[in-house]
């Protein structure tokens, strides 16, 4: 899947912090709100989010 959009911008859209989008793309811990957020803002379901 490719949006072009950064990870600022994906944190601006889904109401989170850039730190926090960096963390899941990079395999860290989250918070399931947060993943909530971030898989609408990236149109996906959030199970495509873990793997």
């Amino acid at each position: 899947m490719h949006l072009n959009l950064t990870q600022e911008r994906l944190a601006e859209l889904a109401g989170v912090d850039r730190s926090t989008v960096q963390r899941i793309e990079y395999g860290g811990e989250a918070k399931i709100s947060h993943l909530l957020l971030i898989a609408r803002e990236l149109r996906v379901h959030v199970s495509y989010l873990l793997g």
